[in-house]
């Protein structure tokens, strides 16, 4: 898969397809990268999958909500070449081994998005638990 670093404009990006996979967003934690961001401190790159037309965001939500709190018009994302519904999938397995750690809440969100699917729900529990980053 194809994965480009860029700086997208924060208003190309989407954020309401779907690919939340957390329970909420975390304001404290919002308010407190926005704090860093603002005074020069470098976070890693979200990722995006682009659809031809729309960059849907997928990991990296609480990084972007910060950006737009300190006031900055482009967001740092590593984009891939890929479709909503990847986008998606990719999402419910983010944060697993880095950043904001998952709540139980947010697993068991992100193991629902699959089984609410009727091609996800699919799989093997197994699948669905490698998929999410979780137990089966």
């Amino acid at each position: 898969m194809f994965v480009a670093k860029k700086t997208l404009p924060m208003d190309v990006v989407r954020i309401d397809g779907g690919t939340q996979s957390r329970v909420k967003i975390r304001t404290d934690v919002v308010d407190d990268y926005a704090e860093h961001m603002a005074g020069g401190s470098i976070f890693p790159p979200g990722v995006a999958f682009f659809d031809g037309k729309e960059y849907w965001l997928a990991d990296g939500f609480h990084r972007f909500h910060a950006n737009k709190k300190a006031g900055f018009v482009e967001v740092n994302c590593d984009v891939r070449n890929g479709t909503l519904r990847e986008a998606v999938l990719f999402s419910v397995g983010a944060n697993a081994v880095h950043g904001l750690r998952r709540t139980n809440d947010d697993k068991r969100k992100a193991v629902m998005i699959l089984l609410n699917d009727i091609e996800w729900s699919e799989w093997s529990d197994s699948e669905i638990g490698r998929q999410c980053s979780v137990s089966s």
